[in-house]
């Protein structure tokens, strides 16, 4: 990403918000805030490692996601939710062609549930996306290689469930590449390659859920 030294200037009360897609089966699923930064300058790069955690958070509790137990996990792998304060355990075998699953082992419990990712501006584990897992329930989670950018000087947590964009912002689809530039600036909003459709605008109030809560067909063994 880059921006321009006179836009820079012109942004230092404004934080960047990434937002990383995930596919799953549970249409209730919601977007949350993946990372709120300051530090971003004319060039930044913006990555992601390939581990993963999984976690269970209390159903009751409001607002951003928060207190939640998390575990380390790979694709193909299943985390079991053993009790009451959202520990879990990790079982199964490796396997890149299959989701990451949450089974909740209590029949008398609901969860917040969902994956986590690390993103190079604040390089730990920041939840992508919450959604119910019902008691006996098993939710399944892929994540995607799309992010999404906002800037706004609003002032929103990590975590955060947010289901419409609270300002401008693009959405940049990175499957099968090994980077993506685009540019930034006050006067001329984001821009990228002329005509390239890995990258897409995002209004200001779009229902950004639909963008990155996709695929809503996923199968639990597959």
């Amino acid at each position: 990403m880059s921006i321009d030294d006179k836009s820079i200037e012109e942004m230092a009360n404004y934080v960047l918000y990434g937002f990383k897609a995930v596919k799953t089966a549970d249409s209730q699923t919601s977007p949350i805030v993946w990372f709120a930064s300051t530090d971003y300058t004319t060039t930044t790069d913006i990555s992601w490692h390939t581990e993963y955690q999984s976690y269970a958070a209390p159903y009751k509790q409001s607002g951003p996601v928060s207190s939640y137990s998390a575990r380390d996990i790979t694709l193909g792998k299943t985390m079991k939710i053993k009790n009451k304060k959202c520990l879990g355990e990790v079982s199964g075998d490796p396997d890149a062609s299959k989701p990451i699953k949450v089974t909740n082992g209590l029949d008398d419990t609901q969860f917040r549930t969902g994956i986590a990712q690390r993103p190079s501006l604040t390089n730990e584990f920041r939840p992508l996306c919450v959604s119910k897992i019902i008691a006996d329930g098993t939710n399944a989670f892929m994540p995607v290689e799309k992010i999404m950018l906002i800037f706004a000087t609003e002032a929103v947590d990590e975590g955060a469930v947010i289901t419409q964009a609270f300002s401008a912002g693009l959405l940049i689809d990175v499957t099968g590449a090994s980077e993506r530039k685009v540019t930034f600036s006050t006067s001329n909003s984001w821009k990228w390659d002329t005509g390239a459709p890995w990258a897409k605008k995002i209004t200001a109030q779009e229902d950004i859920t639909k963008h990155l809560v996709v695929g809503q067909k996923l199968e639990l063994l597959a």
